[in-house]
């Protein structure tokens, strides 16, 4: 007698009796690894972010308001961190806001100014120009789609815009000022918010410190720059420089730390692929113990026949526990590849999402090894392990017994 061959056949011959315990197992499964391929779509995305331009080098200082012993991101304060090893450049970052004014032949909008950072280029669907950056004076790269608005019209345009000036407590009034647009960029990229529109340093500190009824000078010494982003030699110099502005009481984190970091909703779907993952071990486990359970009650008489005519302890262990395998295997292999498709389609559907934009690819993304074999294997070690005393049982029985009771 084969073992294997013989288990086989009992499985394929008892499929029915354990067609509801394989379709849970397998229901568990699906869903474990469809959470897990979402959450190895948001890593790859993450990991092709940091793989363009100098992600990896990158360290970002926040001004932080609400601490009282964080150092302002003064001019003065980025030259001394310019100065520091390991530092190759500082690029500072001003927002500021404005809008379509009174031109009536312009879309309505309202943007978001972001100083345009050599490190973290936008990417450009169209320009008016070969080479776009560095921007000089007015110049600004617009969202192709910016406040719901298409802005595509405006390429190549110089138009007057309007943005805010303070004349007092509480009062402000409206400034004309005139941009050319050269670029417009993907509007998917969100780096720096919905609707931001890049401009040079000098252009958007301008229109920063109007806003706040000061000069530009008096606002960058004062209030500082919103955030900056330091380039290091390399990714090995990063620890080091990042240790140092922390020692300077900076804000400062690594950029590929922030970037793997994953947001809430998809976090929960690896706490959710983790969960689906334990219980399909424990459905497998009760699923194997029901199953050894079984064998004492209702094919005593089969085990009595194998040991009648000679069979081992060993090889009529072999053969059910082949069987009881078989039931696992079935069920991780459909939930492998149910899992496989449904979490490359639920990938495919989320990253249509605004919520999700630029944290998922929009490319098919396949499983993780890790993940796959996981799926697969853990039903059939956990339908073993829960029949394993059961079994032993099963196989120990008295044959002279067993075929009596037949």
């Amino acid at each position: 007698m084969k073992p294997l061959h013989h288990g086989l056949l009992n499985a394929r011959r008892f499929a029915r009796r354990s067609f509801a315990s394989g379709l849970a197992l397998a229901l568990c499964g699906t869903l474990s690894l469809a959470a897990a391929t979402v959450v190895r779509g948001a890593e790859r995305s993450a990991e092709a972010t940091l793989s363009t331009g100098t992600g990896l080098r990158q360290i970002d200082l926040e001004a932080r308001t609400d601490e009282s012993t964080a150092k302002r991101l003064t001019p003065a304060a980025l030259t001394a961190v310019a100065g520091l090893p390991g530092v190759r450049s500082v690029e500072p970052v001003v927002q500021a806001s404005f809008d379509s004014g009174p031109d009536e032949s312009l879309p309505p909008f309202l943007l978001h100014a972001t100083s345009a950072r050599a490190s973290v280029p936008p990417p450009l669907l169209e320009r008016a120009r070969a080479e776009v950056f560095p921007l000089k004076g007015h110049e600004v790269v617009l969202p192709a789609v910016g406040d719901g608005q298409d802005l595509s019209g405006l390429l190549g345009r110089t138009v007057s815009i309007s943005y805010t000036k303070r004349i007092g407590e509480n009062r402000g009034t409206g400034v004309t000022d005139r941009i050319t647009v050269v670029g417009l960029y993907d509007p998917a990229w969100q780096i720096d918010g919905p609707n931001a529109a890049y401009a040079a340093t000098p252009l958007v500190a301008k229109w920063a410190a109007a806003r706040e009824g000061v000069e530009v000078e008096r606002f960058l010494g004062t209030r500082g720059f919103a955030r900056a982003t330091v380039v290091t030699a390399g990714p090995e110099a990063v620890g080091g420089v990042l240790e140092r502005l922390h020692e300077q009481r900076f804000h400062a984190y690594a950029v590929a730390d922030r970037v793997r970091e994953l947001p809430v909703l998809l976090e929960l779907f690896r706490w959710g692929a983790l969960l689906m993952l334990g219980l399909l071990v424990v459905a497998a486990a009760v699923t194997g113990a029901g199953m050894g359970s079984g064998l004492l009650r209702e094919r005593v008489h089969e085990i009595g026949l194998l040991r009648a005519v000679g069979r081992t302890r060993r090889e009529v262990a072999a053969v059910f526990a082949v069987e009881i395998g078989a039931t696992g295997l079935t069920a991780g292999a459909a939930g492998a590849l149910c899992g496989a498709v449904g979490g490359a389609l639920v990938v495919r559907g989320l990253a249509g999402m605004e919520i999700f934009a630029g944290h998922l690819p929009a490319g098919p993304v396949l499983p993780g090894p890790w993940a796959v074999a996981a799926t697969l294997l853990l039903p059939v070690a956990a339908v073993l392990t829960g029949a394993a005393r059961p079994l032993r049982r099963a196989v120990r029985t008295d044959p002279t017994r067993a075929l009596r009771d037949w």
